[in-house]
């Protein structure tokens, strides 16, 4: 690894699933509009741009939104960050998901050098949080973060596997087993 590729890849290994935040910690304005900046520094198709980003950090509206989501209605972040997607621009429709999983992303890498942590959540009720957050018919609710600083410690890692590469076509005689990381398969610790 050259010195250049080093701070990229250790910034990428570094974003790891939080599920334990500090209580009462909130997360400064600064830092947050620093997480925007990078998640809107992210790419876009035709360079649309089809996302807006709804910051919520008072707890009786993230109450309120984990009560539609009992698995992750445990975590205690300061801030939820829902990411909206909008067709309004786009000729092919979609809410732009890939766009803003992109933006999303760059959130995750983005919150580990300003010593916070984050955690991905794709399994909500998406016309509650629409109806709670007031977002008008013509977007969508396309992912949420739970976001503050950690309460607990994971190191570095890269979740590489040799199985999940294909050289040149897709191997079809090449068993597809469960990865690592599957909770369905192996659990709720699977994802440590």
């Amino acid at each position: 690894m050259t010195s250049s590729e080093e701070p990229i890849l250790n910034a990428i290994y570094a974003r790891r699933s939080i599920r334990k935040f500090v209580q009462d910690k909130p997360v400064e304005r600064a830092k947050l509009e620093t997480l925007l900046k990078a998640a809107m520094a992210a790419p876009s198709a035709c360079n649309i741009q089809p996302w807006d980003f709804i910051i919520i950090e008072d707890k009786e509206s993230i109450r309120a939104i984990q009560e539609g989501i009992a698995q992750y209605a445990g975590y205690n972040p300061s801030v939820v960050l829902v990411i909206c997607g909008s067709n309004e621009f786009i000729p092919w429709k979609g809410y732009g998901i890939v766009d803003c999983a992109c933006a999303m992303e760059n959130i995750m890498i983005a919150a580990p050098a300003l010593g916070l942590g984050t955690v991905c959540i794709g399994g909500f009720d998406r016309g509650k949080v629409k109806a709670q957050l007031e977002i008008p018919e013509n977007i969508e609710a396309v992912g949420m973060l739970y976001v503050g600083y950690p309460d607990e410690e994971k190191p570095p890692r890269t979740k590489y596997l040799e199985e999940a590469v294909h050289w040149g076509k897709y191997d079809k005689a090449r068993p597809r087993n469960p990865r690592p990381g599957n909770i369905l398969e192996f659990g709720p610790e699977a994802s440590l």
